[in-house]
């Protein structure tokens, strides 16, 4: 088969799909260091040229696969969210459908596990920003306003819950296949949080 040309917009944009797809295959399969970007560019059937084009080297394509990955997760979590009437019941439906995202491998693996080693902690916090992350701030000024969080701010509490939801997610590598584990562990986030909500008088 012959490799893809064509350097009109479209074409270019199947290219970079194609790329992200195999390469999350890859980064999940492999790990980030051990991935080979021969095999992700024999595998897409496209030229090592294009690769470069798109991503730079194989951090760049790895820091694309993890933003994508973050912004198709964001759909369900934002629809999930934003169904909610009381800011306190969409910041546990969001925390839900991750906790469920979770189980998923190239989720985990990719957002939870590989990114720890291929990107920096700021690397990752700027893209959370634009999605997981960002959507959890939106909704925490309300809930600080009714007494949530006290002493606290919005900043130190987005990370403090994202920190929480990704150590449960790792978890899961650990016996993907144990439900009643993850279990034991959702249930631990949950209880936690709702020992954060303000005491009534």
């Amino acid at each position: 088969m012959s490799k893809r040309q064509g350097p009109n917009k479209e074409n270019l944009e199947e290219t970079r799909r194609i790329f992200i797809r195999v390469a999350t295959d890859e980064f999940c399969k492999y790990g980030y260091p051990n991935a080979s970007t021969s095999r992700i560019v024999n595998d897409s059937n496209m030229a090592r040229g294009s690769l470069y084009y798109h991503f730079g080297d194989k951090n760049g394509l790895f820091r694309a696969v993890y933003t994508n990955i973050l912004e198709e997760s964001m759909i369900s979590i934002a629809t999930k969210m934003d169904n909610q009437k009381d800011p306190w019941d969409a910041l546990m439906a969001g925390s839900q459908i991750f906790l469920e995202l979770c189980a998923d491998e190239n989720f985990r693996k990719i957002v939870l596990i590989e990114s720890q080693s291929a990107l920096s902690y700021a690397e990752r916090i700027t893209i959370q920003s634009k999605t997981l992350l960002g959507k959890l701030r939106s909704v925490l000024p309300e809930l600080m306003e009714r007494g949530y969080f006290k002493g606290h701010t919005i900043d130190t509490i987005a990370v403090f819950i994202m920190g929480i939801l990704g150590e449960v997610g790792r978890s899961f590598d650990i016996n993907p296949e144990n439900q009643q584990k993850r279990a034991v562990f959702e249930h631990a986030y949950f209880e936690t949080m709702d020992m954060m909500k303000p005491s009534k008088p």
